[in-house]
C-alpha cells in the first residue's frame, strides 16, 4: 500500500502530461476539432467515466505498483478494477518535509476573511469541534477559546464584506501591523499580496513545495503561483462552471431528451451559437439559449488570454473579437438574452420561461439564496446541467500565509487539516463547496452522495456534483495576471456599447477597449 502510495505522488503528473494534462473529453461532439476522441473508442478511459484524465493515470499506477508487487500471475487490469482496486479512493497523505521555517511560538492564532461563509467549517474541520459552537465561542466572547494544537487562542476576523473590497480591508489591516497568520483571497486579487513578499510567505516555508500538489487540478497549481513562479498560495476550494437550463424547453425547440445530448448540441462555441439561433427562430425570437453577454463572456474568457506581455504592452488576441463577432450576432438574432447580470430581470427571465439556461458556478449550487435558485425554483424538476461549450472557472478562494506570522507551526496545521486531510475535504464538500482534490470529487461524484436537497429537487435528482468535477479537470489557463478581472469587464462593456449597441467598426471598438484598460492601468502601453 504504501508502495502505491509513492508511486503514485511521485508519477501521477508524469502520467498526467502525457493525457495532455487537461481531461478529454470521450464524446466531444465537435464538427472540426482536432481532439476529438471517437465515441466508440475507450482507449485511456480506464474507469470508463468518459474521460481521459488524472483519475485513470492513478488506477493505472496503482495496477503496475500492484503487478510489480504481486506473487504469482497477476490479475488482468479489468479483473483489478472489477474488484474495486481501481477505485478513485484519495491517496492525499501529508506532505513529509514537516519543517518550518516562519517563526512559531504566538499566543494568538488569527484567521482574516472577508465573510463568515467558510472559516467556521475549516476552524471545525481543524480542532473537532462542531461548526455551531465554533461560531457560538467565537462571537460571544466565551471565556472558553478555541486553540490550535500549538495551544494558541484561535481569532477569526470577520470583515463581512465583498470580495471585491475586502483587498482595500486587508491593506488597512496590513499597514496597521495587525497580527494575522493566514488570511483568504479571490484569485484575481491575491496577487497583489502574493507578488509582495512582506506580506505572504512562500509555501516552502511550511514544508509544502509543488510536488505535494500532485492531486490537484491542474489550473490551480498555476493560481497557487505568483508572477515570479513562487508557490505563495493554496487555492482549497475549486469552483467551476457549467451550463443549467429548462429541459423542456430544450426538448421543444432542440429536440434534445437528456443532458448528453445537450452537450452534444451546446459542446462548442460553434454548436452554441447554432442551437441558439435556432431556438431563436423557432421561438420567433421569444427565447434565447443564454442568459447574458456576461455569462458567455465568463465562460469563454477564462483561461483563453493573455493580456499582458512583455514591457507591460497589452496584447488583446483576435479571439477578442471572435467573441464580439458571435455576441453581436445572438444579440441581433435573440440567441441571448440582454439582460445584465444581478439585476431582477436576468433571474426573471429563467422564473418566466424567457431565456433557456444559464452559465453557472458551482458555489450557486451550496447556497439557497443564490441567483440560480432565484432563476429555477419556480419550475422545480425542469431543469438539468452539462458541462457547456467551454470548461470554466467563476471564482474561488486562496489561503495565503503571511510572512510576519509568529505561529507557523499552526500555519502548517492548519493547511494541513484543510487541503491535505481527505476526510475534512469531504466534509468541506457536503458544508461549503468543492474541494481541491481530484481524487476526493471524483469519489463524491461516483458515489453521488452529495445532493443539497433544493437543487436535487429542481434537477430531478441529477448528479450535478459530477457535472461540475468533469468541468474542473477540464479547465485550462494560460496565465493570469493581477490585471485580468478588471480587463475582461472592460473588454465586454466595450463589446456591448460600442461594437453592439452603437454599432461601431471593430477597429474602432479596439481603440474605446484599449483606451479604457489604459485608463484604469496606466502602467499598461497599447
Amino acid at each position: 500500500m504504501n508502495f502505491k502510495r509513492n508511486i503514485t505522488n511521485i508519477s501521477v503528473l508524469g502520467i498526467i502530461g502525457a493525457l495532455s494534462l487537461t481531461a478529454v473529453p470521450m464524446f466531444n461532439n465537435t464538427d472540426n476539432s482536432a481532439d476529438t476522441v471517437n465515441a466508440d473508442s475507450k482507449y485511456g478511459d480506464i474507469n470508463s467515466d468518459g474521460y481521459i484524465n488524472a483519475v485513470d493515470a492513478s488506477i493505472i499506477l496503482s495496477y503496475y505498483a500492484y503487478t510489480a508487487t504481486t506473487k504469482g500471475t497477476p490479475m488482468t487490469l479489468e479483473k483489478f478494477i472489477a474488484n474495486g482496486s481501481g477505485t478513485t479512493e484519495p491517496t492525499t497523505s501529508e506532505p513529509s518535509d514537516k519543517n518550518v521555517s516562519l517563526k512559531t511560538g504566538g499566543d494568538t492564532f488569527t484567521i482574516v476573511s472577508w465573510n463568515h461563509d467558510e472559516a467556521p467549517s475549516l476552524i471545525s474541520n481543524w480542532t473537532g469541534i462542531k461548526t455551531e459552537d465554533v461560531i457560538e465561542r467565537m462571537y460571544s466572547g466565551a471565556d472558553d477559546p478555541i486553540t490550535a494544537p500549538s495551544g494558541a487562542k484561535i481569532n477569526f476576523v470577520n470583515l463581512n464584506t465583498g470580495g471585491a473590497t475586502a483587498s482595500e480591508k486587508y491593506d488597512e489591516l496590513f499597514n496597521q501591523g495587525y497580527d494575522i497568520d493566514v488570511y483568504f483571497a479571490e484569485p484575481y486579487w491575491a496577487l497583489k499580496y502574493m507578488d509582495n513578499d512582506a506580506f505572504s510567505a512562500p509555501l516552502s516555508s511550511v514544508g509544502i513545495t509543488e510536488k505535494n500538489m500532485g492531486e490537484w487540478y491542474p489550473y490551480t497549481l498555476k493560481l497557487a503561483k505568483n508572477s515570479k513562479g513562487e508557490c505563495k498560495a493554496i487555492p482549497y476550494n475549486v469552483c467551476p462552471g457549467a451550463f443549467v437550463y429548462r429541459s423542456d424547453i430544450a426538448e421543444k425547440y432542440l429536440g434534445v431528451d437528456s443532458p448528453e445530448k445537450m452537450q452534444a448540441a451546446i459542446g462548442n462555441w460553434s454548436l452554441f451559437a447554432s442551437s441558439a439561433k435556432t431556438i431563436a427562430e423557432k421561438s420567433e425570437g421569444r427565447m434565447a439559449l443564454a442568459d447574458s453577454l456576461a455569462g458567455m463572456w465568463q465562460a469563454y474568457s477564462c483561461g483563453r488570454f493573455d493580456y499582458v506581455a512583455s514591457g507591460n504592452k497589452l496584447d488583446l488576441s483576435s479571439d477578442v473579437k471572435q467573441f464580439a463577432d458571435m455576441a453581436k450576432e445572438l444579440w441581433n438574432n435573440g440567441g441571448v438574452a440582454k439582460n445584465s447580470q444581478w439585476e431582477d430581470a436576468w433571474t426573471e427571465a429563467g422564473q418566466k420561461g424567457q431565456c433557456v439556461g444559464y452559465f453557472v458556478p458551482s458555489w450557486s449550487f451550496f447556497n439557497d439564496s443564490s441567483f440560480v435558485y432565484d432563476a429555477t425554483n419556480k419550475q422545480s424538476g425542469k431543469w438539468s446541467i452539462c458541462t457547456g461549450p467551454q470548461a470554466y472557472y467563476w471564482g474561488g478562494t486562496d489561503m495565503l500565509v503571511n510572512a510576519s506570522t509568529d505561529n507557523g507551526d499552526d500555519v502548517r496545521s492548519f493547511i494541513m487539516s484543510t487541503v491535505f486531510n481527505p476526510d475534512n475535504m469531504k466534509k468541506y464538500a457536503y458544508s461549503n463547496n468543492m474541494p481541491n482534490n481530484i481524487y476526493v470529487n471524483a469519489q463524491l461524484a461516483k458515489d453521488n452522495s452529495y445532493h443539497k436537497i433544493s437543487m436535487s429537487e429542481i434537477l430531478n435528482e441529477q448528479n450535478y456534483y459530477s457535472v461540475f468535477e468533469q468541468s474542473a479537470r477540464s479547465i485550462d489557463i494560460k496565465k493570469y495576471s493581477p490585471y485580468d478581472d478588471k480587463i475582461n469587464s472592460d473588454i465586454i462593456e466595450q463589446i456591448k456599447d460600442s461594437y453592439i449597441k452603437r454599432n461601431q467598426a471593430w477597429n474602432d471598438t479596439m481603440t474605446e477597449i484599449q483606451d479604457k484598460i489604459c485608463e484604469d492601468y496606466p502602467e499598461l502601453k497599447q
